[in-house]
């Protein structure tokens, strides 16, 4: 872990903000680039050219780690590649299925809280594991908005098993952990204070709504203050080396999402 650089606060990236990116370089510590959405060699070179003004890490948004039936071999190969072209600090992905009986469903969906599931996680990231060669892997939890059956843990419990089965990382969704709060009913602090701190490498913020009823992680507003003290609490409780604004529609103009990153890198200094 004292390996791992300290990047600072950065932003998700998306293709409207090519040239922002390049032009505001000294104002982001790190941009975060989905391998799934890089596409043949022009896309490989973009994203080393983009690497050579910023540096970036890579999150993986559908390996599909909770899959029973094991990983997709063409998909694994494809992340290996764009690792191979980037050598990025670590490599990130979500505790949730994007497939299930070679049908891709289309979002990341919740694993059920039993020791089943963690196993079947930690066989996929053993196999991600030897295909990245020793690259360090994060795993992300994610919002689930409905009660899940079935639950031989608690969520928090669930986290810290895969984590103590696999040795990886904890990329913590602080929006994610809000809005499991709102939705479930359970304090926030006593969530975090739950998992084991020592492992959170990464931090993600974003935005979301209420939309019938349920707080959604929509990745389409600002970071609510909720959030922000999540942050302000955590920080000086662990050793995070990065924090990424996540926006993925109703892109706003790249200053308000500086003004953002701006904000989280002063989380950072006054913790350390």
């Amino acid at each position: 872990m004292a390996d791992l650089p300290f990047l600072g606060a950065g932003v998700s990236y998306r293709d409207a903000w090519r040239w922002e990116v390049i032009r505001h370089r000294d104002d982001l510590g790190v941009v975060e680039c989905i391998p799934d959405d890089v596409t043949g060699a022009a896309g490989l070179r973009e994203l080393v050219l983009i690497r050579q003004a910023v540096p970036v890490i890579l999150h993986g948004i559908g390996l599909s780690l909770g899959s029973a039936e094991g990983l997709d071999p063409e998909r694994v190969r494809h992340v290996a590649r764009v690792v191979e072209a980037v050598e990025p600090p670590w490599f990130s992905e979500h505790i949730a299925f994007t497939r299930a009986g070679g049908v891709e469903i289309g979002h990341l969906a919740p694993l059920p809280f039993t020791r089943e599931a963690v196993a079947a996680v930690a066989a996929n990231v053993r196999e991600l594991q030897a295909a990245l060669t020793g690259l360090p892997l994060l795993l992300e939890n994610i919002a689930y908005p409905f009660p899940l059956p079935g639950a031989e843990m608690t969520e928090a419990g669930f986290v810290r098993a895969i984590l103590e089965e696999t040795g990886a990382f904890l990329l913590l969704d602080l929006e994610n952990v809000h809005a499991n709060a709102l939705n479930h009913g359970y304090d926030p602090i006593d969530y975090l204070e739950s998992l084991p701190l020592d492992r959170v490498i990464e931090i993600h913020l974003a935005g979301g709504l209420w939309q019938e009823g349920q707080y959604m992680d929509t990745h389409t507003r600002s970071v609510p203050e909720e959030s922000w003290k999540l942050l302000e609490w955590l920080v000086p409780r662990s050793d995070v080396r990065a924090v990424i604004i996540e926006r993925d529609d109703d892109l706003p103009p790249f200053g308000d999402l500086l003004a953002e990153v701006r904000r989280a890198e002063g989380c950072l200094r006054v913790a350390s």
